[in-house]
Order: C-alpha cells, then sequence, then structure tokens
C-alpha cells in the first residue's frame, strides 16, 4: 500500500504529464513500476491505476502500461472492469516496448527431462514401424495437466484436450490418414438420433483393411463430414468388426451418416469423408502425437532434437485478457498465445483498441466482442488458431442503432485448427447468438481457412477492401463471404472485396432467403460461384467483376419449393422485427410488404452492370421463369475471351487501364478502385506480405482439414510498436 501511495503522489504532482508504469517478466514483487523496479505482474499495474483514481483521477493524458521484453506467462486471466477504464483524453494503454517482442503465454513448460522413451514391449508393438525407436511419452498426470481427455462421444471443436507446441510450432494430432481422406463404402444404418430407447449409432464399411490395428477398448474417435460438408463430427467408435470392415459408432450424428445429397433409396453415395485422430498407432511421422486417455500419457514423435526445444501444452481454459464494460482502454502490440480459449474476450464498455498484436497458438479465437460501442480491432494478425479470427457483435436491431464496432487491416489466416466449420476469418452478428447492427469490416487480408472467409448478419455492417482466398478448402456449400436465412438481415454492403483462388466457394453467397444485401464494384476470380442469391428479396448486385469463375452469377426460387411462406426462422425474425413501425418501415420499405406479399417468391432483386470475363457460365438460373419474374436482369456484359486490358493479371492486379474494352462496352461501368484493397500500412503494421494467388496443399485435398503441416513461415510479422 505505501508503494502505490507514493505513486500516486508522484502522478499527483504531475498532473499535466501522463503517467507511465513498467512491467518485466522476473520484474521484483516489491518493484514499484519505474523504469528501474519494474511490476512482476499485470495485475500489479492494473492495482496501481486504481490507486490513481482513488487518489483523485486519471492524468492528463492517461496512463501507458509498458510490457518489456521477453515471455509473461499468465497462469490466470488478466481482468479489467467498468472502474478500469480510461477517457477520451486520458486513455489507459497497455503495450509492449517498442521493437521488441513482448509475449502473453498461458501454456505450461515441459522440460525436455520430463519426457521418457517408449520402452514398453506391449506398447512398442502397437507403433508404426517407422515410429519405433522414435517416440516419446509424457506423464500428464504427474504434471497436472488438466485437459488430457477423454474426448465426448460426439464432437466438433477439438474435443477439450491440450495443444502440443514444440518451439512455438502447434504440432499436429495424430490421424489417419495423414492428409487426404478417405471415404465410407457403404452405409449399413444410417444410426437413430431420437431421444428414444432405440437410439443409436452408424454403421458403415471402410474401404481399407487397416482398421484392424485399432483398439476399440483404449478408445478410437473418426472425424468426417458423416453428412453435409458444413458439419464435421468427431463420433467415437462402439465396435470395429475387422473381418468385413464394419465400424459401429457409439453415438448417432444428427440426421445419421451417408450424405444428404444420395439418391433416394440409398443411405450414402460413398463420397463422405472421414479421418482417424488421437491414435497410437497412426504416429508415423514427425511432430505427430497423441494421448492415451486410460493412463493420462502424451505420446509423440519429436521433430527435432529435443533436449535443445522449447515445449509447452494449452492448459489455461480461460481467456488470456478480460474486458467487462471497460472504456477507452488500448491493447497494443504483443503476441497473445498458449491458451485453450480465446485472446481477447471484450464484453460492454466502449471505445476500446486492440492494435498491432499478434495472436497465433490458441485453441479458441483471437478478440471476441460482444456489445458495447465502438471497439476496433486493428492492424493484428491471427494464425493458428483452434476457432476464427475475430467476432463482433452489439447493437440494437429493434432501433437499429449501430454498434459501430470495427475490423480493420487485420491478417487471419490458417485458422479453424479445431473447430473446422463456421470458424471463420472475421464474424459479425452470425452464429454466436447475439445481434450485430452497424459494424465494419475493412482492408482485411483472409486466406487459407477450411470453411468461411467472413459470416456476417444483422443489419447495416459495411465489408470493403478485404481481399480473401483460399477460403472453403475441405468444407463445402459455403461462401467467402456468408450470410444465412433472414429476410430482415437488410442493409448490408459488400463493396470493393477482391475474392480469388477459392474453387471450393461461391463469393458471396446469400443463402436460404437471406435479403437487403447490395453486392457492389467486387473483382472475383476463380471461384465456383460469384455472388450466388438463394431464393431471397431485395438484393442489389451492381458493377462486379467476375473472372474465370465456373458460375458467374447465381439466381434461384428455391424458397418456392422449400415453403418460405411458413418458414419457421424467417417468418419468426420478421414478426418480431415489427417491420410496419419505424425506423424498419422507413429503412426497409419492402419488409412490411412481405407480410401480405408471395414471400416465397424472390421479389426485387437487381442484378446489373456486372461483368464476367472467361467465365463457363455467366449467368445460372434455377427456378421457373414466373418464379423469378419479379427480380430484374439488365445490363450485363459478358466479355467472353475478349481483352479487358488489366493492369497486369499474372500478378493478381485486375484494375483496369483506361482503354479497357469494358468502358466502351458497358459506359454504365464504374472502376474498381482494385489499388486500394487488401492490407495497408499504418502507425501498427510497417510490412505487407506479397500477393498471392494459387492452390495450398489444403486446396489439393478433398477431406478433413488439418493445416499445422501448411503454415510455413509468417509467423514474425513486423511491428512498429
Amino acid at each position: 500500500m505505501q508503494t502505490l501511495i507514493v505513486l500516486v503522489l508522484m502522478a499527483i504532482s504531475s498532473a499535466v504529464m501522463a503517467a507511465d508504469f513498467y512491467v518485466a517478466p522476473g520484474g521484483q514483487g516489491a518493484g514499484d513500476g519505474s523504469r528501474g523496479r519494474p511490476f512482476a505482474t499485470l495485475e500489479q499495474s492494473r492495482d496501481a491505476i486504481r490507486a490513481l483514481k482513488s487518489a483523485g483521477a486519471l492524468p492528463v493524458g492517461g496512463v501507458t502500461v509498458w510490457l518489456q521484453p521477453g515471455i509473461h506467462v499468465r497462469s490466470q486471466a488478466f481482468e479489467l472492469n467498468a472502474g478500469d477504464s480510461g477517457t477520451a483524453t486520458a486513455p489507459i494503454v497497455y503495450r509492449a516496448a517498442v521493437g521488441s517482442e513482448v509475449r502473453l503465454h498461458a501454456g505450461r513448460q515441459v522440460k525436455p527431462t520430463d519426457f521418457t522413451a517408449v520402452v514398453n514391449p506391449a506398447l512398442v508393438k502397437r507403433l508404426d514401424p517407422a515410429a519405433r525407436g522414435k517416440l516419446v511419452q509424457l506423464n500428464l498426470a504427474a504434471l497436472g495437466v488438466a485437459h488430457c481427455g477423454p474426448y465426448p462421444k460426439v464432437f466438433n471443436n477439438g474435443g477439450g484436450i491440450i495443444e502440443l507446441y514444440f518451439n512455438d510450432q502447434n504440432m499436429p494430432l495424430s490421424r489417419w490418414p495423414n492428409q487426404d481422406s478417405t471415404t465410407m463404402e457403404k452405409v449399413l444404418d444410417k444410426g437413430d438420433w431420437s431421444n428414444g430407447p432405440t437410439r443409436h449409432g452408424g454403421v458403415f464399411i471402410a474401404r481399407e483393411d487397416r482398421l484392424a490395428r485399432w483398439p476399440v477398448d483404449k478408445g478410437v474417435w473418426l472425424e468426417g463430414y458423416w453428412r453435409v460438408p458444413w458439419e464435421p463430427q468427431t463420433v467415437l467408435v462402439k465396435s470395429i468388426n475387422a473381418a468385413n470392415r464394419e465400424i459401429t459408432f457409439a453415438e448417432p450424428v444428427n440426421a445419421g451418416i451417408g450424405s444428404k445429397y444420395a439418391k433416394a433409396g440409398e443411405k450414402g453415395d460413398g463420397k463422405e469423408p472421414w479421418c482417424a485422430v488421437n491414435l497410437l498407432e497412426e504416429i508415423d511421422q514427425p511432430g505427430e502425437w497423441c494421448i492415451d486417455f486410460n493412463s493420462k500419457t502424451l505420446f509423440f514423435w519429436p521433430p527435432g532434437d529435443l533436449s535443445r526445444a522449447n515445449i509447452y501444452v494449452s492448459d489455461l481454459d480461460q481467456p488470456l485478457i478480460i474486458l467487462k464494460e471497460v472504456s477507452h482502454v488500448t491493447l497494443r502490440g504483443f503476441v497473445v498465445e498458449g491458451g485453450m480459449n480465446n485472446g481477447v474476450e471484450i464484453s460492454g464498455g466502449a471505445s476500446n483498441l486492440v492494435a498491432g498484436c499478434t495472436f497465433r497458438n490458441l485453441a479458441g479465437s483471437g478478440v471476441t466482442v460482444r456489445g458495447g460501442l465502438g471497439h476496433a480491432v486493428r492492424s493484428s494478425d491471427f494464425y493458428m488458431l483452434g476457432h476464427g479470427g475475430i467476432y463482433l457483435s452489439g447493437g440494437d436491431r429493434k432501433t437499429l442503432t449501430p454498434a459501430g464496432h470495427v475490423a480493420e487491416n487485420n491478417h487471419l489466416h490458417h485458422l479453424g485448427l479445431r473447430k473446422k466449420t463456421y470458424a471463420a476469418g472475421i464474424h459479425i452478428g452470425a452464429y454466436g447468438g447475439t445481434d450485430a447492427v452497424g459494424c465494419r469490416a475493412a482492408h482485411n487480408l483472409i486466406h487459407d481457412l477450411p470453411h468461411a472467409g467472413v459470416l456476417y448478419g444483422g443489419n447495416d455492417h459495411l465489408l470493403e477492401y478485404n481481399e480473401v482466398y483460399r477460403v472453403v478448402l475441405t468444407s463445402g456449400d459455403m461462401g467467402a463471404f456468408y450470410t444465412y436465412n433472414d429476410w430482415t438481415s437488410q442493409g448490408n454492403l459488400v463493396r470493393y472485396n477482391f475474392v480469388h483462388d477459392s474453387p471450393r466457394a461461391n463469393a458471396f453467397y446469400m443463402d436460404d432467403g437471406d435479403s437487403g444485401d447490395t453486392i457492389y464494384g467486387n473483382v472475383v476470380y476463380r471461384l465456383f460461384y460469384g455472388p450466388f442469391i438463394g431464393g431471397g428479396h431485395e438484393n442489389m448486385i451492381m458493377n462486379n467483376l467476375i473472372i474465370e469463375t465456373e458460375r458467374a452469377i447465381h439466381f434461384d426460387s428455391r424458397g418456392v419449393s422449400r415453403g418460405y411462406a411458413t418458414n419457421k426462422n424467417l417468418t419468426t425474425r420478421l414478426l418480431a422485427a415489427k417491420v410496419q413501425e419505424p425506423p424498419w418501415s422507413t429503412r426497409y420499405p419492402l419488409l412490411p410488404k412481405l407480410l401480405t406479399a408471395r414471400r416465397d417468391l424472390p421479389l426485387e432483386n437487381f442484378i446489373t452492370n456486372n461483368v464476367t470475363v472467361r467465365c463457363k457460365q455467366t449467368l445460372h438460373l434455377s427456378g421457373k421463369k414466373e418464379e423469378l419474374q419479379y427480380s430484374t436482369v439488365r445490363d450485363n456484359l459478358d466479355l467472353g475471351t475478349e481483352d479487358p486490358s488489366f493492369v497486369d493479371a499474372a500478378r493478381l492486379n485486375f484494375q483496369l487501364k483506361s482503354d479497357s474494352l469494358i468502358y466502351k462496352k458497358l459506359g454504365s461501368f464504374k472502376p474498381v478502385p482494385f489499388e486500394q484493397i487488401g492490407l495497408q500500412r499504418d502507425e501498427y503494421r510497417t510490412s505487407i506480405p506479397p500477393r498471392t494467388s494459387g492452390q495450398s496443399e489444403d486446396g489439393k485435398r478433398g477431406g478433413v482439414f488439418d493445416s499445422n503441416t501448411d503454415l510455413q513461415q509468417s509467423n514474425k510479422p513486423v511491428r512498429n510498436k
């Protein structure tokens, strides 16, 4: 307390100055927070700021807490509440020392000497021949590691076990096949997913004899897209009949195994991808590991010199940083890593900023924002995360009051390592149980994801100047930008984005009735579909440039065949929004009409002034002519194989030259500000990776996603801290 009083007096005596505190790894427990005697923990700096407030007020200019170089080990969340807020003129900043690497690290360190060789004959016999003499084992129970299984019977998010890191690289959990997937030969029984007495798991015939090696008594889990390409599940095996390659699950999956798209009367199509995970028998290459849940033992094939390695496991199940009802706090310039949960969680409050940070090696997501006003995530890097990158929600849909949250100039890649669908680079009010109004995502670079690049729902969002590529690598029926099943999700403007090299993806996917979006001035290159209207209303597809895409633009009347007039999800949201009253009735005048109109028909969509170049099909329509007649398709230009005069297509510069044939043939087409798309240099980001294209190794696979082996070197972002 005496130390805090001294600090308060020092701050008061220099009220016109900003206050500075210092925190260093291994700092003095009794330090005063000065540069020479730094605090040892963030909590000490937080308490010192509280003491400043209790003595009077924050100094003019605010407070900066300087984190000194090195690894700041975290064994619990660093929490700030409303009382820890700054003000607009006196913000509180937690930031890394300039020009240094500062790491907030939640991993549990493991010494090389904690490992022992695998010499038990019974264990050695189970190993792949290539792994014999190479594996080591680790007693997790003896180290006090909490999250070492077992898995749930069915899961889709990593199963709640630790991650293993070797020299800061995420090590791949053992699996078979190593990269590709196998498929079911035949489904014998889809399973019964009811809650009645007949509930049971599915049964199928595998294609390979390898399953005879797998010990069901020790736990065998299979991960696969058992029914649809957007819902992977990992399921416990009940029994294996090696003689006829028959596998029976211990639990059913939703709607049963066997492709939804199989022919009538068939239980599958033989193309459903799956793999086996976490098996000792399938460790057959350096880096792979597994856990024996019965003995709490980790088995590992080190990819390098174990004696000199830095090894840790993620065992902290809290977020590293939590801001509850906090305002005017900045987190700047440090690395957040090593936890089993999210990196930063912000709820409520206003005007907080996360800038120039790196989020990596987390089993959860990077930054989540729920509620509040005007929070921003800027110029930060996100990679090797178990879930998604940035989640934004907030605002008030009843009054259409915007949240004003921003995700800007971030680099997000190699996400969804454990939750392989609905773990996008950026989520805005989608699939999280909360709404969003008036958020912005701009100048982000998003790539190498198993599922969507951007998921969004809600109202009045601005998604602009983003570059998205190599997405939807292993899932299906998904968009680079994706929104879903809501007539009232209106007013979203998606403009000036560059989406490329994602042949399994639709560029802008307004699925199952989603309505009221404007897709304007975007560039699409080498996708399956470009803009895609799935039966919704009042979507505007205008002034887009679509190049070498399988089907350039899609528009359908699925609402008729799928009964959208009485669809529970769609009608419930329509009625709940009070669309006959302001602000809804004035902001979105079509919505009141849907109360009495044929809302199963796609009404008042406009597809106009778009240009297609070297696309196999320029306009893909699905539905009867009389069902599509209430929307407008006109004044689009198909250039075919004619030269549009790009500045440098070989280097993915699709800016049009001033004498482009497009301007001559379609005079109403407006230039796309292509040179402004993507990452920008600013005070937090001083270097930008070169634009790249083509298919990664992931893109060549057809199965279950595992990008651990694909990330090479983007792990050292250059920062101006």
